[in-house]
């Protein structure tokens, strides 16, 4: 139907687009017309003549041609074109933030590094924070460090099995976190004891079942004694010796550092009660690691963690939540730029030692496992130095909330012992948080402290750039 329609309609344009002779010379709406019904063009428009009452005009037809029709399955031509506000919002593409232009120091500006080197001042030889010999025999990072993994058991603390826990997880971490802090420089290699072996004395004889307490030396001497009737000495560096998995705390309460500087001793510690029941963490053994095998001080309170719980919050006071020496449970457990350039795990070229004019400096996230940049000391006194580094929520500092993020500034004093406070963190002003969760510097914030102004100009991608002037 739509088909004869359609060939209709163009049969009849096509037959009435013929001139005719009588097309008047002013015809035009509403002007007398001869016939109703009748058709003329007329200056390029059709004319139909009607009767309107009882006369008959010309009206001006609508040509079929100029008429759009749509089809039900023409969704193109159905469709209503959206109005500017009905149109899609559409997001501009993000416009990619550029690094900031800022004139940097360049190395030359800076002191050489042995003048931001300490000596030790204070009583202990053993662990510090110098640069100085200790007494310990400690690592040689550019050797690979051999570590034996002992257990053992007791005649009153016996293992409900003969063979050794595995120590995968534990010996992975550890080697994971001291590359990650050396830049990928140490190397390892363990060797773990298949079985346990059976101790000649109880475990109650030794009675270290509080902290601090016993004959602690006397149990790791005697470790180290069996381990090495089947074991070469020689073979290795450092020792873990290790209690049943049943442990307690009332048995074995906590697992210390041991250094040596007797060649019938290595460095060590062993696996205690604190390790077994206490969650069986990497963290506690890497701890120790940091006193026998680098010879780091002890950051957190001693006094006050030997009160229990009544002193943990006061135990962190000192640095906070940052490195694991001194929170092995902390949120930031990546050793400061200070730890690693005394325990040789960095080289003097990744610290800057500030001369006496103003500097600006960029400070790329510590946790950054690469060679670069890792803080800027500032020397005081020949006991003292400022360091300022930049800590972010990356690696083995990814827990750190947001108010520790950012640069951070602490002072490191070697007249004090370890276990003192022997580094202790800046506050800014306006932080109140005892852990100093709310301290670390932005852009735009700063400090000043021992006679020196600290502010943070920008910040690119967790980078910072930092201005050191003498404060006036």
């Amino acid at each position: 139907m739509k088909r004869a329609l359609t060939i209709g309609i163009g049969l009849t344009l096509l037959f009435t687009c013929i001139p005719t002779s009588s097309v008047a010379s002013n015809l035009a709406p509403g002007s007398k017309c001869p016939k109703v019904g009748k058709i003329q063009m007329f200056m390029g428009s059709k004319f139909i003549c009607t009767k309107n009452g009882k006369k008959l005009v010309w009206r001006k037809a609508v040509n079929p041609a100029n008429k759009v029709q749509s089809s039900p399955s023409d969704s193109s031509s159905s469709a209503p074109t959206p109005s500017a506000s009905q149109a899609p919002a559409t997001n501009p593409a993000p416009v990619p933030k550029a690094r900031p232009t800022i004139q940097l120091s360049t190395k030359s500006d800076f002191r050489n590094t042995s003048e931001c080197k300490l000596q030790n001042l204070g009583r202990n030889q053993d662990v510090n924070l110098s640069h100085s010999a200790r007494n310990w025999r400690l690592l040689d990072p550019d050797k690979t460090i051999r570590i034996l993994i002992f257990p053992v058991d007791f005649p009153d603390l016996v293992s409900p099995s003969n063979e050794s826990p595995d120590f995968a997880d534990l010996s992975s971490k550890i080697e994971d976190f001291y590359k990650s802090q050396s830049g990928n420089r140490l190397q390892f290699k363990w060797t773990v004891a298949p079985t346990f072996t059976r101790m000649s004395k109880s475990i109650e004889s030794y009675g270290v079942g509080s902290r601090a307490a016993g004959s602690v030396w006397q149990l790791n001497n005697d470790i180290q004694d069996l381990a090495f009737t089947k074991y070469s000495r020689s073979d290795f560096d450092f020792i873990i010796g290790s209690a049943p998995t049943t442990t307690t705390r009332e048995q074995i309460a906590s697992s210390p550092a041991f250094g040596s500087n007797d060649n019938r001793y290595l460095g060590a510690t062993y696996l205690g009660g604190d390790y077994w029941s206490g969650g069986r963490s990497w963290t506690i053994p890497a701890h120790e690691f940091g006193h026998f095998a680098l010879g780091i001080s002890d950051l957190y309170d001693f006094d006050s963690s030997m009160l229990g719980e009544s002193g943990f919050e006061r135990q962190f006071q000192f640095t906070g939540v940052y490195d694991i020496m001194n929170w092995a449970g902390g949120a930031g457990l990546e050793l400061t730029a200070w730890n690693r350039w005394i325990s040789k795990l960095i080289s003097d070229s990744q610290m800057l030692c500030q001369p006496n004019s103003t500097t600006t400096t960029l400070l790329k996230p510590i946790e950054s496992v690469n060679q670069e940049v890792k803080g800027l000391v500032i020397p005081i006194s020949q006991s003292t130095v400022m360091v300022i580094e930049n800590r972010a929520a990356q690696g083995f500092d990814s827990k750190l909330p947001v108010g520790a993020q950012g640069v951070i500034v602490y002072t490191v004093n070697t007249g004090i012992d370890t276990g003192r406070g022997p580094m202790q963190m800046v506050r800014k002003m306006g932080s109140s948080d005892i852990w100093f969760r709310d301290n670390a510097l932005k852009v735009g914030e700063s400090l000043t402290h021992l006679g020196y102004s600290i502010k943070v100009i920008a910040e690119f991608e967790n980078d910072y750039y930092i201005e050191v002037s003498k404060a006036s």
